[in-house]
């Protein structure tokens, strides 16, 4: 499962790097955005000993940080009428299914 949450998180990250790729002034956010996915994907996975007691808290804060991520798409889609079809919407489901995901192995390690 872990294999899966890696690719999920990853795809994500480049999904909102292209954004910024495709507009570097306005787009910070997006940068910014994937710098945390791959910030946190790295706490929760990288295998050293000292982040072991971290790791639940970070599983939690990658979940909230994505979740985060979906109503500020939502929110910003609705009023700016943009929603980046069709790698946004795509992006979302994936997103969901990442929380999901993270969901199960937390339940899973305890």
């Amino acid at each position: 499962m872990s294999i899966v949450i890696v690719l999920l998180t990853l795809f994500t990250a480049a999904v909102h790097l292209s954004f910024f790729i495709r507009d570097p002034t306005g787009g910070v956010i997006y940068l910014l955005n994937a710098i945390g996915y791959v910030g946190l994907l790295a706490l929760l996975y990288l295998p050293v000993p000292a982040l072991d007691r971290f790791r639940r808290p970070v599983r939690w804060a990658l979940m909230a940080f994505t979740a985060v991520t979906i109503v500020a798409y939502i929110v910003y889609s609705v009023t700016h009428n943009d929603w980046t079809v069709p790698l946004g919407p795509v992006d979302k489901v994936v997103e969901v299914v990442l929380i999901g995901l993270l969901l199960r192995e937390g339940r899973k390690k305890g």
